[in-house]
């Protein structure tokens, strides 16, 4: 394989495992209660329903241009109220953990299919392989406490129901730094990167690696 179909393979997987990532999400906010994924067309697995047009581009062409070192962007963003959860604190916690389950599930999968698909075709098991590591990734980077990843939801939660001054400040924190945090975003995720890649390592193992 050259590098170029390398690099819109990365894009590809990575485009596939956010589209899963993102209807078991869509699933588990319908089935708690709010309608806005099955009014955004979001309850299904159709990859074609959750394309962002720029972030799914950005997802092909990040990995050619920076030749598979830097790999970015994003698929259409589930959106919820949970007003419509009939508690909205335990609904709020279901939907970020679901977030952050749906990359264990996907790593459990690939490891039960890169174990059967020897015998298929030889192409397939690396694939696997790969779709297993980026999803491990994808997992610690949602642990994150920023607004957009599931970390964000489950520490708002703890904070929201056990400290309230401190949730508050978060919350006002987020709204007058969200571009000092998007600009620190990346130069942060580098040197943290040592912390991402074991809990990646740990996801990993949970998953059967």
């Amino acid at each position: 394989m050259d590098n170029i179909s390398l690099y819109i393979l990365i894009g590809l997987l990575l485009f596939i495992i956010l589209v899963i990532r993102n209807a078991i999400k869509a699933y588990v906010i319908y089935y708690l209660g709010d309608p806005t994924p099955k009014y955004r067309k979001l309850l299904t697995f159709n990859p074609v329903n959750h394309i962002d047009p720029v972030g799914t581009l950005l997802l092909f062409i990040m990995p050619i241009l920076t030749s598979g070192k830097f790999v970015f962007g994003w698929v259409r963003y589930v959106d919820y109220d949970s007003n419509y959860f009939k508690n909205r604190d335990i609904g709020e916690l279901v939907v970020g953990s679901f977030g952050l389950l749906s990359f264990l599930m996907i790593i459990a999968v690939c490891k039960v299919l890169y174990v059967y698909s020897y015998n298929l075709n030889p192409f397939l098991p690396p694939v696997f392989q790969l779709l297993a590591y980026m999803s491990a990734i994808l997992f610690a980077l949602n642990l994150l406490p920023i607004k957009g990843f599931d970390g964000y939801i489950i520490v708002s939660f703890i904070l929201r129901n056990f400290n309230k001054r401190m949730y508050y400040a978060l919350e006002d924190f987020y709204l007058k730094n969200q571009f000092i945090i998007l600009v620190l975003f990346f130069p942060l995720i580098y040197i943290f990167s040592p912390v991402l890649f074991f809990l990646a390592s740990i996801a990993l193992k949970i998953g059967g690696w």
